[in-house]
């Protein structure tokens, strides 16, 4: 996969995160925003590891990594790491 192709991905997966992220009711508006601070809380962020998890597969945003880094690009960054997707789409 070409960094052209990795970027894109990168920034499909930072839309989706932003949607989602606007669906649960936060106000986030790009990476820079923190989960926490656009409103985020235990339960909506059990809701966004749920949709990552049926979109991206298991444990593709583990908890730990939430509550820790919590920065949209972080979540992002998270995702694309754990993702059994990204595995395979880099092949």
């Amino acid at each position: 996969m070409s960094e052209t192709d990795n970027r894109m991905t990168s920034e499909t997966l930072l839309v989706w995160v932003v949607d989602e992220c606007k669906q649960l009711g936060l106000r986030v508006t790009g990476g820079e925003d923190d989960f926490f601070e656009a409103g985020g809380t235990s339960l909506t962020a059990v809701k966004l590891i749920e949709r990552a998890e049926r979109e991206f597969g298991d444990d593709s945003l583990p908890a730990d990594e939430l509550f820790t880094e919590s920065r949209v690009t972080d979540i992002v960054a998270s995702i694309q790491r754990n993702s059994k997707h990204a595995d395979a789409a880099s092949d």
